[in-house]
């Protein structure tokens, strides 16, 4: 009789057995599980908060750009022009007119009247020039005019003093290659005069070139300098209801070679 229960009873016991390993497996198994999920879920929210970090930080750039984009699409302040400081002698100064009224340059041209003051680099000093739109050819003042052979070339030498500016002023001696000869037929004369050709920088207002003077005996009149129409073209307007309207500008500019 018992020995027919005692295969029951080693069964139950297994199974018992086997039960309580397959608990404990599943619990353990739910752990890992859980802390997986809990791994994971903390990864998730790391990666979140540095998607929003990054998200505010490209918003900043934008905000920024955005600035930028707004600040250079603005036009340009225009800079008020500094006004014109004459410090000539007394005897020849000259009433400047109010830069705000008063334009020296119209489209891209330097506006010019029928009196003007000019530097000469070659001895750096001013003169008073007449510009003249009916000549072609600058004239300069000369007088003891004398031509002589340098390296091969013909030179001229010749004072440049204005008596009517200053009689007791030193000579002004230049020495200048001739460029070319020119005849001038006078009224007077039967015969036209031959006369010389140099070429000398000169600066007028912002303008600074290098012209042709043809060398005249302009002692007798009250400009030393005529600014022909070969100087102002294409770079300038003459306004001859107007005198000095460029004024003198005292900015030496050194001799150009």
């Amino acid at each position: 009789m018992l020995r027919r229960y005692v295969p029951l009873f080693t069964v139950a016991l297994l199974s018992g057995c086997t039960l309580t390993q397959a608990d404990n497996q599943h619990e353990k198994t739910m752990q890992a599980i859980n802390t997986m999920e809990n791994r994971v879920n903390y990864q998730l929210a790391t990666m979140i908060q540095q998607i929003d970090e990054q998200n505010e930080y490209i918003a900043n750039l934008e905000k920024e750009l955005s600035a930028i984009s707004e600040e250079l699409s603005r036009p340009p302040q225009p800079q008020p022009a500094p006004a014109p400081v004459y410090q000539g002698k007394k005897q020849d100064s000259v009433k400047l007119t109010d830069p705000a009224r008063e334009a020296k340059v119209a489209h891209g041209k330097v506006i010019l009247g029928e009196e003007e003051w000019v530097w000469l680099d070659s001895i750096q000093s001013f003169f008073k020039a007449r510009v003249d739109t009916g000549a072609t050819t600058s004239s300069l003042n000369a007088v003891d005019i004398q031509v002589f052979e340098r390296d091969g070339k013909e030179w001229v030498r010749f004072n440049l003093n204005h008596a009517e500016d200053n009689p007791h002023a030193k000579p002004e001696i230049i020495e200048a290659p001739i460029v070319r000869w020119v005849k001038i037929r006078q009224s007077a004369l039967e015969e036209p005069t031959r006369r010389p050709v140099i070429e000398a920088w000169l600066k007028l207002g912002q303008l600074h070139e290098k012209t042709q003077f043809t060398l005249a005996d302009r002692s007798q009149m009250t400009y030393p300098v005529l600014l022909g129409r070969e100087f102002f073209k294409d770079i300038a307007l003459v306004d001859v209801g107007k005198k000095f309207v460029q004024g003198m500008n005292e900015q030496r500019i050194p001799t150009t070679n």
